[in-house]
């Protein structure tokens, strides 16, 4: 049997210049794609409240994907919203209950970008609004260069933990990895502990030791920049076929 993983599927609202003039799910393929060759078998959650307990009984783990949004920052204590901020309530707050739950219930969780943030977020962390206000990190979307404009070019280092399960998963110390967010956690969550950092100090990874798995990676793997990636989606999907 392969571990079935679920996945939140983006939700968008219809327009005459989008897909659909309803209301409607998005998933980039390579997420799913990403999933299966390592074994697994993904299967989208769609946002229905009364399934979710259904979900997290059928399924083996969960992935909490990227996203072209930012997490509301009352849910990190914070009254100000950044200009640059752009909000998808519908999705957050699925999101939310479904990470909460799952993390109640122990389920393998990895999250991308978006999730990462989120996992952070539900243990108590908090976020930069946005990262070029700082003063004090690089651009990290690689989408405003020329060079790098590609996801699936690697466009700075990341810095592994040795004591982390990170540095477990893939052997190595650093590794080469895209970029594309304009937020970045700030205050680590109660629990977690920081596996990552890009060369300029930006965390790139958090996770929840004593736990199944729970890691969250700021960068976008399913793009399949290095064998780094590849590991871990290999790493996830065996975890969550152990029960």
């Amino acid at each position: 049997m392969r571990p079935l993983i679920g996945i939140i599927p983006d939700y968008k609202e219809g327009s005459s210049s989008g897909y659909s003039v309803r209301n409607y799910y998005a998933l980039c393929a390579n997420y799913v794609e990403a999933i299966n060759a390592a074994g697994g078998s993904a299967i989208l959650l769609t946002y229905d409240y009364d399934l979710i307990d259904f979900y997290l009984k059928t399924c083996d783990g969960l992935l909490i994907v990227g996203g072209h949004f930012d997490i509301h920052p009352k849910r990190y204590g914070v009254s100000e919203i950044h200009s640059t901020v752009k909000l998808n309530e519908v999705r957050e707050s699925f999101e939310w209950e479904v990470g909460t739950r799952a993390l109640a219930a122990g389920k393998p969780i990895f999250g991308i970008c978006n999730g990462m943030q989120l996992i952070n977020v539900l243990h108590g962390g908090s976020v930069i609004q946005h990262i070029p206000d700082t003063g004090r990190f690089m651009d990290h979307e690689q989408s405003h260069t020329a060079e790098f404009k590609d996801y699936k070019t690697a466009y700075h280092e990341v810095l592994i933990e040795k004591n982390s399960q990170l540095f477990g998963i893939i052997g190595e110390e650093k590794i080469k990895t895209n970029s594309s967010h304009h937020q970045a956690a700030k205050q680590v969550g109660k629990g977690l502990i920081v596996s990552a950092r890009a060369s300029d100090g930006v965390i790139e990874a958090v996770e929840k030791p004593n736990y199944p798995f729970c890691l969250g990676v700021q960068w976008h793997p399913e793009f399949n920049v290095s064998p780094a990636d590849q590991k871990i989606f290999s790493f996830f999907v065996k975890a969550a076929g152990k029960d």
